[in-house]
């Protein structure tokens, strides 16, 4: 008998007829529903014990959920692409997975890419489909290692979308770097002209100059002098921040 999603009007015909996992009418599909969701969302089985109890003609979304959980991406693509014959399925589970971030999912559409182009059984390659999934997701794709598994004889027209997509991603990219960069060097360079105001900054101390708090001459004696000018003997200072005269504190406001 033809599988599920395999080629020819049986395949198709079974297809048209079946009912989504959990929608099946009666007490089915209300039960099949709590089985999808929990083996989903719950941390409370082991998904290496479970997946050999499952029939291996049926239940195929079950198992692609188990297969999720242990990390095997390909497997479970594998399923709703050829088992169930639906790429909608295999991308929905990609964009519902993918995250830059994780190690364990970022390339989950370059395995897509190749369940499509590496079917089981020796059908046909999904090629068509493949350069689709590359054209819509070419953000979410190395393109090195997308083109590396298409097949030698892909023609450059059809990848037409793919490369002109990847090509303005790269420049948009790069001309996001150099404003970045543009920006951190004026940032810089007003901090540099600013620290060099600051290392200029001289103040005059007479022979009568006095402590603005004891009163006390300065003579040759330590004294800190806040931005304002204010002069301060180091022993009279309560925080080297606030200005003890005008109570400024010049780490929460700077001077001008």
């Amino acid at each position: 008998s033809c599988p599920l999603g395999a080629g020819g009007g049986g395949g198709a015909g079974v297809l048209a007829q079946r009912h989504a996992a959990g929608q099946e009418p009666g007490a089915l599909g209300k039960m099949r529903a709590k089985l999808l969701a929990i083996l989903a969302s719950s941390d409370h089985y082991t998904p290496a014990k479970i997946l050999p109890k499952l029939p291996m003609v049926d239940l195929y979304e079950e198992r692609a959920l188990i297969l999720s959980k242990m990390g095997d991406h390909q497997q479970a693509l594998n399923l709703y692409a050829h088992r169930l014959g639906d790429p909608s399925l295999a991308q929905e589970y990609c964009e519902r997975l993918y995250n830059p971030d994780d190690e364990k999912t970022q390339e989950v559409y370059l395995d897509l890419l190749k369940v499509y182009l590496r079917p089981p059984d020796g059908a046909a390659p999904m090629t068509n489909q493949a350069i689709s999934t590359m054209s819509k997701y070419f953000s979410r794709l190395d393109p090195a290692k997308a083109l590396d598994v298409l097949p030698p004889e892909t023609s450059l027209r059809s990848l037409h979308n793919f490369f002109e997509s990847a090509v303005r991603q790269h420049s948009e990219h790069r001309n996001n770097l150099d404003i970045t960069k543009a920006l951190l060097r004026a940032d810089h360079l007003k901090v540099s002209d600013e620290y060099q105001q600051r290392r200029s900054r001289r103040v005059v101390v007479t022979a009568g100059k006095r402590c603005k708090v004891s009163g006390a001459k300065l003579g040759t004696s330590a004294f800190l002098v806040y931005p304002n000018n204010t002069c301060v003997l180091l022993g009279e200072k309560s925080d080297v921040h606030v200005c003890p005269v005008s109570g400024r504190n010049f780490k929460e406001s700077p001077a001008d």
